[in-house]
């Protein structure tokens, strides 16, 4: 009933019957809700479909009443059952398998999840700590084991149920058999005669539990022993009077091993010493004389109670039987050592013949050799043992790709440099180190004379300064109360001048020396520790390297000599304390940008002094030469390179005639990282010069005309030279001479390539010639200069015997006034006479006059 009107229930046809306000009443078909239109808790489906089977029971994981695991269940908009109430110990969308700790499979009927017995052994909190299947325990603590945790361990006992006391069995590794003990006593299984729980101790009456294999009988002498018992090495402890491990026989200075024990000698005159059974006086081993106070032949180290021990000379080694008395060193030959001479001496191999090994004491590993002796030992069969870089059976030789072999060097030998453009070098002679005076490049840098002052510098301001620095005897001065310092920080540095710069190669090996003074208030301070000496160089990658000497003292003049090799010098601002690479230490030597040594020490420097600053070079020696002047004798460890095409210079450190170094600007990142020199290539002259300027790969201005060949000209002879025509493209043949008209009979000095190929034009006709090729002569001239020989001539015609004055351009006739004649019109012809400045014909009169 609404509104007065009765109208169907609305019950989704699970119910027959509504009250009054339209609710169902007794749904059915597990249906619920005012409509009927929803399913009772424990099923799930759409009500509103209206049949009987809308609602089904929740499979949580099965519909049987004993594998319901959830009261209720809801479905969701894919179509899925979820069980939403899952019991305790189950889990899964549908209950369907046991949680984190608990077992089961609750997916066959009558079947449970139960929690899992782990006897309080693992962390129930961890996930995973026993099988959701099986129920076993997988992660036991405590030293646990078992499938519920319910044992100990194996190597370890006690009570892991109760009182969860696992301990480790602790079983001695030499005493008991294995690791494992009785899980509930702790006892290990002892070896034969060892006793302990731990099987760590002998029986009574045994010893050498740590021999592994059981305890041995101590077999001591019931005579002559205080117990049964006896030392981890089996002695047994003696009665006085009695020795041996066993204490089975009497002692030195006693007699007659009897019931009653050992009788004590009387022999004071050799030493207590008897015969053990008879008592009778005897001399201790290897002695001779009355009183047995010498040794035997043979024989050493006499003692009153013990006697002498045998020499041992062996037969090989030794010159003597007899060794000496007090050290029982015998005398050995040469090339053996030892005491008993029955080894090879330092040096030697293969006993008992003992060769010397020959081995290069520069070249050889330093771990086998003995320095002071000069000696090195080698290998069983007579090889030494060769550092890195040298090769051969004595270690006498650099390796292919090295030289200069060196006892300072670590390798032995040092890797070619050749600015890194070749392998193959080898070490140049006939070089020497000498002393200069000069200040100029020479055999060796120097200042001397009266140099100019050196420039005051820091790390980070290396144009520096001149104020306080003054030059006092040979000293250059530094006074700092006189010091401009605006400008600097941190400790101060000598500048070395230009001549220290640039290509210095040739010292190599050689030393950079000077001395150096400070006067401070206090002589230590941190500037102490900075580096003594920096430079930085290099052609393409620029380094900075140093090397540190030790401080001078306070008011000490210090000479400082260092060896201009990589050893000594380390990368600035670098981590690593790796000594400078060989090729590094080259490639800044050949081209340094500054050398500045250190003038400042201590704390609150008054004044700083340098003097003798030289830097040795090499130099070729003379035939002949006077060693007068010589300081470091021949200089060694200078390359001598074989260089690729393009290159020059001892180290390739040049470009060879020909040859250019190529422009930073068309190198590649790559290359500006890996190689040491700017390459050099072939100068840009068209291939018409066999030398250019290094720089620019051109011809400079004072080389234009005679250096550029096959007739070419201009910087980069680019262009044909006067005379001569062509277009350029580096061919010999390139520039042709000017044929105007003929190449033997020329009369312009230049031509211009023009019109079709090889084709030209002659630009500087002489007078008198013309056209394009000066083939023709001009107006006013005539000839054939076409011809071998021929030339244009002016016509010369006669202003009163010629109508112009042009002529034949090939003969030279000019064109005559009547009554002229000749080449030139100069002369009259037959019956006339010149009558002024014209050949007239003569009148009638004249006729009468002359005759006919």
């Amino acid at each position: 009933m609404f509104g007065g009107n009765c109208m169907l229930c609305e019950c989704n046809d699970h119910a027959t019957e509504c009250d009054a306000n339209g609710e169902c009443v007794g749904c059915t078909h597990n249906t619920t809700g005012p409509h009927c239109d929803k399913c009772v808790p424990g099923f799930y489906g759409d009500a509103t479909e209206g049949t009987a089977h809308d609602c089904r029971l929740c499979p949580c994981p099965l519909t049987d009443l004993s594998n319901r695991f959830s009261p209720t269940c809801v479905l969701d908009a894919s179509g899925q059952v979820s069980c939403d109430q899952c019991q305790d110990g189950y889990t899964g969308n549908t209950c369907e398998r046991c949680a984190s700790g608990f077992y089961g499979n609750p997916q066959v009927v009558g079947g449970t999840c139960v929690r899992c017995q782990c006897n309080g052994n693992v962390n129930v909190s961890e996930p995973g700590h026993c099988d959701t299947v099986t129920g076993e325990c997988l992660r036991c603590l405590g030293n646990t084991a078992g499938s519920h945790c319910e044992v100990c361990r194996p190597g370890y006992y006690g009570d892991a149920v109760h009182n969860k006391d696992c301990q480790e069995c602790g079983c001695d590794v030499s005493g008991a058999i294995s690791g494992l003990c009785d899980v509930t006593s702790g006892q290990c299984s002892c070896r034969e005669n060892v006793t302990g729980r731990t099987c760590g101790r002998c029986q009574l009456g045994f010893f050498g539990l740590q021999s592994g294999r059981g305890c041995h009988p101590c077999g001591c002498s019931q005579l002559g022993s205080l117990s049964e018992s006896c030392d981890e090495e089996g002695r047994c402890q003696c009665v006085e009077g009695v020795a041996g491990d066993r204490c089975d026989r009497c002692s030195r200075g006693y007699y007659g091993f009897h019931g009653s024990g050992c009788k004590a000698c009387t022999c004071d005159h050799t030493g207590g010493n008897c015969d053990p059974e008879s008592g009778e006086c005897i001399c201790p081993a290897h002695t001779e004389g009355h009183t047995c106070d010498r040794c035997e032949t043979g024989h050493w180290g006499h003692e009153p109670t013990t006697g002498c021990k045998p020499c041992s000379c062996s037969a090989a080694g030794s010159s003597a039987p007899q060794c000496d008395l007090t050290n029982g060193q015998c005398l050995c030959r040469e090339g053996f050592s030892g005491r008993s001479c029955d080894r090879c001496a330092p040096g030697y191999y293969g006993y008992p013949a003992c060769s010397a090994c020959g081995c290069d004491l520069a070249g050889t590993n330093q771990m086998l050799c003995n320095a002071t002796l000069g000696v090195c030992d080698c290998q069983h069969t007579g090889e030494c043992v060769c550092k890195a870089g040298v090769s051969g059976r004595h270690c006498e030789e650099c390796i292919s790709g090295r030289l200069g072999l060196s006892a300072e060097n670590p390798d032995g030998c040092s890797q070619c440099f050749c600015s890194g453009l070749s392998s193959d070098c080898e070490e140049q002679g006939g070089l020497t180190r000498m002393v200069s005076p000069s200040t100029c490049l020479s055999p060796q840098v120097t200042l001397s004379g009266s140099p100019a002052l050196l420039s005051l510098v820091s790390q980070s301001n290396l144009q520096g300064v001149v104020s306080g620095v003054y030059q006092q005897g040979g000293d250059m001065l530094l006074d700092t109360r006189q010091l401009n310092s605006s400008g600097l920080s941190g400790p101060l540095y000598w500048r070395l001048p230009a001549q220290f710069e640039g290509d210095q190669l040739l010292s190599y090996g050689g030393l950079l020396s000077y001395s150096i003074t400070f006067y401070a208030e206090d002589g230590s301070g941190l500037s102490n520790q900075e580096p003594q000496v920096l430079m930085r160089g290099g052609a393409l990658r620029k380094l900075v390297i140093y090397t540190d000497v030790v401080a001078p003292g306070n008011g000490v003049r210090t000479q400082h000599d260092i060896r201009l090799t990589e050893h000594q010098w380390k990368y600035f601002n670098s981590v690593s304390l790796t000594a400078v690479s060989h090729s590094d230490f080259l490639s800044v030597l050949s081209n340094v940008q500054y050398v500045i040594i250190k003038a400042s020490y201590g704390t609150r420097l008054q004044q700083s002094r340098i003097a003798n600053i030289t830097m040795e070079t090499a130099v070729e020696a003379e035939l002949g030469e006077e060693s007068e002047g010589v300081h470091g004798g021949m200089a060694r460890l200078i390359e001598s390179c074989v260089c690729p095409p393009g290159y020059s210079g001892l180290s390739c450190q040049e470009c060879a005639a020909g040859y250019f170094r190529q422009h930073q600007s068309e190198l590649s990142p790559h290359s500006q990282r890996s190689i040491f020199v700017h390459p050099c290539v072939p100068c840009r002259c068209n291939n018409h010069s066999e030398s250019c300027n290094t720089e620019t790969g051109r011809l400079p201005g004072n080389m234009l005309t005679h250096d550029c060949q096959h007739h070419t000209s201009g910087r980069s002879c680019e262009l044909c030279a006067p005379g001569y025509h062509g277009n350029v493209s580096g061919s010999i043949g390139d520039c042709s001479l000017c044929a105007c008209p003929l190449h033997d009979n020329s009369f312009s000095p230049t031509c211009v390539s023009e019109g079709a190929f090889g084709d030209f034009r002659c630009t500087s006709c002489e007078t008198g010639y013309e056209g394009r090729y000066c083939e023709r002569c001009s107006v006013g001239y005539y000839g054939n200069p076409s011809v071998s020989g021929g030339v244009c001539q002016h016509c010369s015609c006669s202003r009163q015997g010629s109508l112009h004055p042009r002529c034949d351009a090939l003969t030279g006739q000019c064109e005559c006034r009547p009554g002229s004649t000749g080449r030139s019109c100069d002369q009259c012809d037959n019956k006339h006479v010149l009558q002024g400045a014209e050949c007239v014909y003569p009148q009638e009169s004249w006729t009468h006059c002359c005759g006919s």
